[in-house]
Order: C-alpha cells, then sequence, then structure tokens
C-alpha cells in the first residue's frame, strides 16, 4: 500500500522508480491503514535491490535518493538509520526486522 501510494510496483515489468515525489505524495503515504503483510513485502522489495533477502545501506540510500529525502544523501546516515532497527547487528535489516519497523510506524 505504501509504496503503491508512490507508484512503486514491484512487478519483473515495472522495477524502475519514479524519480521524485511532491510533499503532498508523500504526506498521503500515511493516510490509509495499516498495510498488510503483503503490502509491507512489496515495500520491502522495492529496498532490497539484489533480493538476497536483506536491505543494506546503499540499497536504502538508493531508494532514500529517488524520493528526495535528504538522510538519503550521505552513506554513513543511513548505516545509523540501518543500525537502529538491525537487532541482530549483521549490518542489514532482514524481512522481520522491517516489519517490526513498519508496525511501529503505524503504532
Amino acid at each position: 500500500m505504501v509504496m503503491g501510494n508512490l507508484g512503486i510496483f514491484c512487478r519483473p515489468e515495472s522495477e524502475e522508480l519514479p524519480e521524485s515525489f511532491s510533499s503532498n505524495e508523500l504526506a498521503g503515504l500515511f493516510d490509509e491503514k495499516e498495510p498488510s503483510l503483503g503490502e509491507v513485502k512489496e515495500a520491502f522489495d522495492v529496498f532490497d535491490e539484489n533480493r538476497d533477502g536483506f536491505i543494506d545501506a546503499r540499497e536504502l540510500q538508493r531508494v532514500l535518493c529517488i524520493l528526495g529525502l535528504k538522510e538519503g544523501s550521505k552513506l554513513e546516515d543511513c548505516q545509523k538509520m540501518i543500525r537502529t532497527f538491525d537487532e541482530n547487528r549483521d549490518g542489514r535489516i532482514e524481512f522481520s526486522e522491517f516489519v517490526k519497523f513498519m508496525e511501529a510506524s503505524f503504532c
């Protein structure tokens, strides 16, 4: 749902992300009900560019920059964001950690 609101769909025929988003589009992401597990998985897959089952700092930076968010401009900042939600301290976000992050975002 979140990524769909951005116009991002994880389908083989539509792998490219839009270049930028307006502030109204970003604000509209969280006007909806809590996303389903399937929708959360779709969002995770957008970040997981290499499909290894993890989101690393470079993958996070890629999506944040495409979204036009300044937080993604420095790799070190993305590494700090990863550390915040990286429960097993492997330097990456796995799907279960991403789910917990999304649950906290919608509480």
